[in-house]
């Protein structure tokens, strides 16, 4: 008996040394924050170290890349130091966050906050004596350097350039790869910032910038309460400016002048944007426009500034918009009073883009010689609204979707009318391939297209269509004689209206 009690307890004893305890949960991991919870700093950034002590192995958890940490992990230990670094920020808003320390279920949190940049978003500074390039550089350059001869000039062998210059779509730095984000906007104009200090400014009260120029061209635009700069763009070269920003007490805080130069008066107008892997995408806005001011016209005279524009959309029917509310006012601080759209059936709006234009809208399917000899009656409304608009003193804005085949045929005829020699109506008809892709090359059909090219220059298609056949009636005249032919016996224009349109557009 005495031998199974001894057994059966030895088993008993075996089995429940075998036996699972319950389970012990670790003990959290305790951090302890040795100096401050809380960091801030203004919109340059800069560094500040948080100091801790963790009994637990540790990281450093942050959501946002303006805030870095180094050492972002560790073991545990007393004393602990990890270095905060600030970028600078680009925003015109104030931004804050929680950085975490972490270990396991524990998270300490400290703040970190940076002020506003009040200069986000402002042009390099224009100051009062400055004369500053209005011209895109890019469009510049090709402008200044290229020189074509005339059509007809058989012994000189025809040839493009735009493809020799960046931003030109070149094929080689701009590819199908980079072009929603790498390609330059070329068809945007210089922009420059009038800036003043925190301190001439009125707490709370917004205020105005006045701008003119030496044309009889002025504009007034409002500024919001707080800002220290102003941007302005859209500028007429060779020009001489003023300007005056007042607080909404009349105080004068800024004031001055400058002058311009370059060779065309390019205009963009601002729309919604849209981001390609946090990378603004191009092709927002109102683009491929300009002036058809500043050249010479017949006589040695010059086209005046501020009376016809031409180029792409500035309102669709599908998404994105074009214009947005900022765009819409810089249209009408331009001084534009009127929109001619050329769109076919698909995608013509018989409304104007901005509420208060005039508004004229043919339905033209196809630019060219097409648009001009099977819609002579429609180009001949064309030219009707333009001269009546140029009557009304009410500048016009003409354009089709892109702004480049039946507002190419428009703009050839225009400027051919003027006197404008044909080998410089070449070039500007060729700054459309400083557009974005869509507006100025082929983003259709890439299998066909293996660089970015639409070949749309001034020896294939509209250009090479429309110039012979002007060229063609001149018969041993001029270019600006043979569209004037074509105005008067295909068209059906009237001599009067020839005259007055050279009359109200040379000077």
């Amino acid at each position: 008996m005495k031998t199974r009690l001894l057994v059966s307890m030895l088993f008993l004893a075996l089995c429940c040394g075998n036996k699972p305890g319950p389970e012990v949960e670790p003990a959290p991991a305790v951090i302890t924050l040795d100096g401050a919870g809380e960091f801030s700093w203004d919109c340059e950034g800069g560094n500040a170290n948080v100091t801790f002590s963790s009994d637990h192995d540790w990281t450093v958890s942050i959501e946002e890349d303006w805030i870095t940490a180094d050492p972002a992990a560790g073991k545990s230990g007393s004393g602990i130091q990890v270095s905060l670094s600030c970028a600078k920020n680009p925003r015109s808003s104030a931004r804050d966050m929680y950085i975490l320390i972490v270990s396991g279920e524990t998270r300490v949190p400290v703040k970190v906050s940076q002020s506003r940049d009040p200069l986000a978003g402002a042009a390099p500074e224009i100051k009062s004596g400055d004369e500053v390039l209005a011209t895109n550089p890019l469009v510049e350059k090709f402008l200044t350097e290229v020189n074509y001869p005339d059509w007809p000039d058989e012994a000189t062998p025809r040839s493009t350039k735009i493809f020799d210059y960046y931003g030109g779509f070149d094929g080689k730095t701009l590819t199908w790869a980079n072009w929603e984000t790498e390609w330059p906007d070329g068809d945007k104009p210089q922009a420059f910032s009038i800036r003043w200090s925190e301190s001439d400014m009125e707490k709370g009260k917004k205020m105005n910038l006045h701008l003119a120029d030496a044309l009889g061209w002025s504009g007034d635009m409002e500024i919001a309460a707080g800002s220290l700069f102003v941007n302005i763009t859209n500028l007429v070269p060779n020009d001489r400016y003023t300007y005056k920003v007042t607080t909404e007490t009349g105080k004068v805080i800024s004031e001055g002048n400058f002058t311009t130069t370059g060779s065309l008066h390019q205009v963009f107008f601002t729309g919604p944007t849209t981001k390609k892997k946090g990378v603004e995408a191009k092709g927002s806005g109102c683009r491929n426009a300009r002036d058809l001011g500043g050249w010479t016209g017949l006589d040695g005279k010059k086209v005046k500034y501020r009376k016809i524009y031409r180029g792409g959309r500035m309102n669709e029917k599908w998404t994105p918009y074009p214009l947005n509310a900022k765009g819409q006012a810089e249209v009408l601080f331009e001084g534009i009073g009127a929109e001619l759209d050329l769109r076919g059936k698909s995608d013509v709006i018989f409304e104007p883009a901005v509420p208060g234009l005039a508004h004229c809208a043919p339905v033209i399917e196809e630019g060219g010689k097409t648009m001009l000899v099977s819609d002579a009656a429609k180009t001949k409304q064309c030219f009707e609204f333009v001269l009546d608009c140029v009557r009304g003193n009410k500048p016009v804005y003409f354009h089709c979707s892109l702004g480049r085949d039946r507002t190419g045929t428009l703009d050839i005829l225009l400027l051919g009318l003027l006197g404008v020699r044909e080998g410089v109506i070449a070039k500007e008809y060729e700054v459309t391939y400083f557009a974005p892709v869509g507006y100025s090359v082929s983003s259709s059909d890439k299998a066909s297209n293996k660089i970015p090219t639409f070949h749309n220059t001034r020896l294939a298609w509209v250009y090479s269509d429309v110039v012979p056949y002007f060229w063609s009636l001149a018969g041993e005249g001029t270019f600006a004689q043979g569209v004037e032919k074509y105005l008067l016996d295909v068209a059906g224009v009237s001599q009067q209206d020839i005259d007055d349109f050279r009359t109200l557009m040379l000077e």
